[in-house]
Parts: structure tokens; C-alpha cells; sequence
């Protein structure tokens, strides 16, 4: 069933969201975090879940070698195994909310997608530049960041590169 689901989410278009929530919080912030946290969600699943399915055999029967129960065998094995995965995923997740940054300065979000918003209606190609490129750097940094930490999660659960 979650297949079907995700796999609508992603190829629906990001403006579609914002559909569902303006009708159920009318026009603002929180239909435009709704929207997003929504529209964001699917890369998170699938990876967080291809993660945990696919940790080494090996290390999952080792585990119930030991005589680790279900939960202690996915907190304590599983999940740490395939942090890095889990965190390529909230990278992913954190990536294409920001990129719906502009979308949802469509229904009333403040911030920099509303700077692009206007700059387009109102034809300030310099000022539209300025507040795109500014998203974009929020965006590198905020990749570098979750990378640092997937870089010290392979490190510490023994996988580095």
C-alpha cells in the first residue's frame, strides 16, 4: 500500500499540495509547512526503509545470534547500520523543502520565496537573482551540514568510505 501512495506523492507536482491545505487552513505559514512537510516526506520513507530492509545479513542474524529482541535488533543493529542511508534521505527530504520555498509564496509564506515572487511579477530580474541565489546557498550549506553528519555516522557505525 505504501508503494502506490509514495510513488503518487513524488510524481504529483509540488504546487498541487498547496491545494488541500489552503482549502483546510486558508492562506498563510501553516498551509504552506503543511504543504511542504507533505510534498517532502516520500524521499525520507523509501530511503529510511531501504536502509533498515538492507543492512548485511550477516550482521542482522548476528544480532539475533545474541539474543537481541525485535525492537533491541532494530534500535540497536539496524538503525545504526543504516544511519547513513537514513540521513542521504533527510538530506533529500531537507533539499526539496527548499525547494518549495517559491511555491509556497504562492498562498501568503514570507521569506525569500516571496522576495522571488515579487521580483517575477514585478520584472526586478536583479532582485529576483538575489533572493534565488540566497535559497541556494541556504541550500548548499544545509547539504554540507547533513553531510558532515552522515560523515560521522559512517565513521562511527565502522563504514567509512
Amino acid at each position: 500500500i505504501s508503494t502506490p501512495l509514495l510513488d503518487t506523492m513524488q510524481t504529483m507536482p509540488s504546487f498541487v499540495y498547496l491545494i488541500p491545505a489552503v482549502i483546510l487552513f486558508g492562506l498563510g505559514r501553516v498551509p504552506a509547512v503543511i504543504a511542504t512537510m507533505i510534498y517532502a516526506l516520500p524521499p525520507v520513507i523509501r530511503l529510511t526503509s531501504h536502509a533498515i530492509l538492507n543492512v548485511d545479513a550477516e550482521t542482522a542474524e548476528a544480532a539475533k545470534a545474541f539474543g537481541c529482541t525485535r525492537m533491541q535488533s532494530l534500535w540497536q543493529v539496524r538503525i545504526p547500520q543504516a544511519a547513513p542511508t537514513i540521513m542521504a534521505g533527510v538530506n533529500q527530504t531537507i533539499m526539496m523543502a527548499v525547494a518549495m520555498v517559491v511555491t509556497s509564496s504562492m498562498i501568503g509564506a514570507k521569506g525569500l520565496g516571496e522576495e522571488v515572487l515579487i521580483s517575477i511579477n514585478r520584472m526586478e530580474v536583479g532582485r529576483g537573482f538575489e533572493a534565488g541565489i540566497s535559497i541556494v546557498f541556504i541550500a548548499i550549506i544545509i547539504d554540507r551540514l547533513t553531510q558532515g553528519v552522515t560523515r560521522s555516522l559512517k565513521k562511527k557505525s565502522g563504514k567509512e568510505d
